[in-house]
């Protein structure tokens, strides 16, 4: 029943970011997703409370499966291993520019600052203090953005380079 429900949500949110890249979000109705996913109301509402809530999902699996790459912790790195994580960091994510900048033309950025806080905090809290992760995760959270908004002109390379 679990892996039915999940398939049925990612199936909802794989449908959503298709026709996202197509069309605007406001103009994307409920039924649209549904025909899209070739799911039904039911299962819709089941799984999700809106469209906020599909992004929600997606960017839950995306920082899952970057969460689940690294056992490197940011607060611990030291002035050479930043380096290489904000690489791998900028790396992963620029594996998703379209939804990012999708994120960017909806004003939906905040959803991912928030699954980006819950993540971190939650893996961080037993190493440091909170304003010592709030001031790292906002550090690499708006070099990210800054890095986005920008068209992602540089590589992550290039951006490690400018943080020392």
């Amino acid at each position: 029943m679990k892996k039915r429900t999940e398939s049925v949500k990612d199936r909802i949110s794989f449908a959503f970011i298709r026709l996202l890249k197509e069309k605007e979000y406001h103009d994307i109705t409920i039924v649209d997703i549904i025909n899209e996913a070739q799911a039904g109301r039911v299962s819709f509402y089941r799984n999700f409370a809106d469209k906020d809530d599909i992004l929600r999902h997606y960017i839950a699996a995306v920082t899952d499966e970057w969460l689940s790459h690294t056992e490197e912790n940011y607060i611990t790195l030291t002035k050479d291993s930043l380096s290489p994580y904000i690489i791998w960091l900028l790396s992963h994510m620029y594996q998703h520019k379209d939804v990012v900048s999708i994120l960017i033309r909806t004003e939906k950025m905040y959803l991912l600052e928030e699954e980006f806080d819950k993540r971190l905090f939650s893996r961080l809290s037993e190493t440091a203090s909170t304003w010592e992760i709030v001031y790292k995760i906002g550090g690499v959270y708006k070099l990210f953005v800054y890095w986005a908004k920008n068209g992602f002109r540089e590589t992550p390379e290039e951006i490690a380079g400018y943080v020392k």
